[in-house]
């Protein structure tokens, strides 16, 4: 008899108006949801205790508890230095966070993880030109980590083969702008960090999200057949710089001294001037004094001017010749004296030495036979 049937409602586990206060049983409860849901799973609905029924409610729990694993399976959590792209039907959804969250599970949404802190390297050898027509060998090794997540995944099929050609796409360029010796020895910060700055412009024209963080130069040296060559040329240079230094210190040494003998030239000259300026103005003292005695007495001063003269002469004379009255000339020739001159520490006739002599001339000769000289 149905539930709902007159006379029948102590069995109407619905009926809130029954005597009955207990609960109601789970398996009529089971058998009416079955009963509901037969038709839209395309079951029949039966009577009460019936098979079907039963196999029905069960399905149907089956289903819930599926349909409630699989919602389960969508909670994930992003930890920090990670996010999280969500696809819904391998087509880009969304970006999420650090945190607990959730997405509807496979097959409606995929979950893609990328470390947005991870430092990732890569390392690559070439060679190339550079401006001057030399071949250098090159190797280089960049560090990078992901700074858009999305376009990381999408925009490149292959991340670090697109660093790789980046990186040597900018590095010819550079390179092919500089000299041999620019790149092997001079230049290494300076193509370093202009290779970069190229490097992340290709890289942000692909939308490649990625960050370069550094760039280094590892090596940069010649082809093996030409290192010989190149070691000359690193062994003439570092010469050069060797000479260079002993000139600047040689110069550093000599450069003082020579200021040193420059001012001692020009004291030495101060004093030599000076002294002639002295001496020239001493000089002139004594002729204006010799001309007031002049002025006073003439002869007397002429004849002493004389006698001074002729001394001062034949001082310095090997050679006395005396005039004697009545007979012919007579020279005099002092040998003693001259060989006395030969063997003084000089090496030539002392005419110092000669004073004596010059005062035996002038002795042995009469004052008035000068006199008479003069007079004649």
């Amino acid at each position: 008899m149905p539930w709902n049937s007159p006379g029948n409602n102590d069995q109407d586990p619905w009926n809130r108006n029954s005597n009955n206060q207990g609960p109601p049983d789970l398996d009529e409860i089971f058998q009416n949801l079955s009963r509901k849901f037969g038709g839209i799973f395309g079951g029949k609905g039966g009577g009460s205790g019936t098979t079907p029924g039963n196999a029905s409610g069960l399905g149907l729990a089956a289903i819930i508890i599926v349909l409630a694993i699989w919602a389960f399976t969508g909670i994930y959590k992003i930890t920090e230095g990670e996010a999280g792209v969500i696809l819904q039907f391998g087509e880009y959804e969304e970006t999420t966070g650090p945190g607990l969250n959730w997405h509807y599970p496979y097959p409606i949404q995929e979950l893609r993880r990328v470390d947005m802190q991870q430092v990732r390297s890569s390392r690559h050898q070439t060679t190339m030109l550079t401006q001057d027509e030399n071949i250098v060998e090159i190797v280089l090794a960049a560090q990078f980590r992901v700074k858009d997540a999305p376009d990381y995944l999408f925009n490149v099929r292959f991340p670090e083969v697109t660093l790789k050609q980046a990186m040597e796409s900018a590095i010819r360029e550079v390179v092919g702008k500089s000299k041999v010796d620019f790149v092997l020895y001079e230049g290494l910060e300076v193509i370093s960090s202009s290779t970069k700055t190229l490097m992340q412009e290709i890289l942000d024209r692909y939308d490649a999200g990625i960050e370069v963080t550094t760039l280094n130069l590892e090596k940069t040296q010649p082809p093996a057949p030409v290192q010989s060559a190149f070691d000359d040329v690193i062994k003439s240079r570092e010469d050069l710089e060797r000479f260079i230094q002993e000139a600047e210190a040689y110069a550093n040494t000599i450069v003082p001294q020579a200021r040193g003998e420059a001012a001692r030239i020009i004291e030495e000259a101060t004093g030599y001037k000076e002294a002639i300026v002295a001496q020239a103005e001493g000089e002139a003292e004594r002729f204006l004094a010799l001309l007031t005695e002049y002025e006073k007495a003439p002869s007397v001063t002429r004849e002493r001017l004389y006698l001074e003269a002729a001394q001062e002469v034949f001082g310095n004379s090997t050679k006395v010749i005396m005039d004697v009255e009545g007979g012919n000339n007579l020279m005099y020739l002092p040998l003693d004296k001259l060989i006395q001159g030969e063997r003084s520490s000089s090496g030539s006739i002392s005419m110092g030495n000669s004073n004596s002599t010059g005062n035996i001339g002038l002795t042995n000769t009469p004052r008035r036979s000068v006199r008479g000289r003069e007079s004649r």
